[in-house]
């Protein structure tokens, strides 16, 4: 008997692999025998989710596990209700054994823009939603060329390592599946396979209109740069993109994660030192004989946590000049003021410490 096109039986076993990569991670945790056996599915109707909904119906159903699906309405447009409902109605009938609309507000306006406000509220309400039905994970449908399209965006604006890893597979419950396993490109799931999926299942898609907006900078990415960079570099444009984030992401996650134990094994208590204002301390003498790579990450991630413990909200972001100006008080330390940080917080040299603190002139330019 004949077996399923190759594309299907492609996207199962990205999906399959995904899933039992979580089961093997939730038997090795505590508390992982609290959780249900149930997956969620992000789904627009676009032919990507769609794609993955239909594909997770059909692995979960052999692996013991209902699979439910989560459509996230968020209001930005004036058909977005009937989209949901037709997605509901679609995800019925592919099988799932739960459907949930969930109703967001985004604010258009809200720093960063509204895409990034938009997908702020949806990974609130698809968590807050897994966490409610106790869910073993939360698939959602990024696809080889999305993670193309992120890699490439993060070279244009000169990011760092972070960036460049791309969209991550895995995190936790939260699982892509159609980004592959990151050892091997052929494992990813395209977004020409997911249309292909769709007309395998009859199924009609829903095309975003946001995705065709070149006012927002991944469409123009999507529809202007790739098309170009495939003309003139050649089809595998999107694999080659994702292969380098693929191979950045593993030392990245070292380096990260180095960082992190080293930023605790520093962190100081001020004691008797401590002047009004102050939110965090590092050993700098210690942190002077780390290696570049760990301690610029050390200074970027102790600016970020002092801004969440003692900071004003603000829409800026931690830049690359921000954190060499805090390790210039480290390496390079020659008696100069403290350096400003977002969210009204400046870092200065005291005492043997590196503190960071609420900006004494009320907010100093960052």
């Amino acid at each position: 008997m004949a077996g399923p096109p190759r594309v299907v039986a492609r996207a199962r076993s990205a999906v399959r692999a995904a899933l039992l990569a979580r089961l093997a991670d939730l038997a090795d945790a505590t508390g992982g025998g609290a959780l249900s056996p149930r997956v969620l599915v992000g789904l627009s109707g676009g032919a990507d989710s769609l794609a993955l909904l239909t594909t997770t119906c059909w692995v979960g159903a052999r692996l013991g596990l209902e699979t439910e699906a989560v459509i996230v309405d968020h209001g930005l447009q004036e058909r977005s209700a009937s989209v949901a409902e037709r997605a509901r109605a679609q995800a019925e009938r592919l099988g799932a054994s739960a459907v949930h609309v969930l109703a967001v507000h985004v604010d258009p306006d809200a720093p960063g823009g509204v895409e990034n406000a938009a997908r702020d509220a949806r990974h609130e309400a698809l968590e807050t939603l897994l966490e409610q039905r106790g869910g073993l994970a939360l698939l959602l449908g990024h696809t080889l060329d999305d993670q193309a399209e992120q890699v490439l965006m993060a070279l244009a604006r000169g990011a760092g390592p972070r960036a460049l890893a791309g969209i991550p597979a895995a995190r936790g419950p939260l699982l892509r599946p159609f980004l592959g396993d990151g050892r091997d490109e052929t494992t990813a799931v395209s977004r020409a396979d997911t249309e292909e999926i769709c007309r395998v299942h009859d199924l009609e898609w829903w095309e975003d209109p946001m995705n065709a907006d070149t006012s927002l900078l991944r469409a123009r990415v999507r529809h202007r740069v790739l098309p170009v960079l495939r003309e003139e570099l050649g089809d595998q444009i999107s694999q080659n993109l994702a292969r380098s984030a693929a191979l950045v992401r593993p030392d990245s996650d070292m380096l990260d994660a180095d960082a992190a134990a080293l930023r605790e094994s520093l962190e100081r208590d001020l004691g008797e030192l401590e002047e009004e204002g102050d939110v965090l301390a590092l050993d700098v003498h210690a942190l002077a004989a780390a290696p570049t790579p760990l301690r610029t990450r050390v200074l970027r991630d102790a600016s970020r946590l002092a801004e969440r413990r003692g900071g004003a909200p603000s829409d800026k972001s931690l830049l690359r000049r921000h954190v060499l100006a805090a390790d210039a008080l480290v390496v390079s330390w020659h008696g100069q003021a403290a350096s400003p940080l977002p969210g009204r917080i400046e870092v200065a040299r005291r005492d043997g410490l590196l503190v960071w603190r609420r900006s004494r002139d009320g907010g100093a330019r960052a």
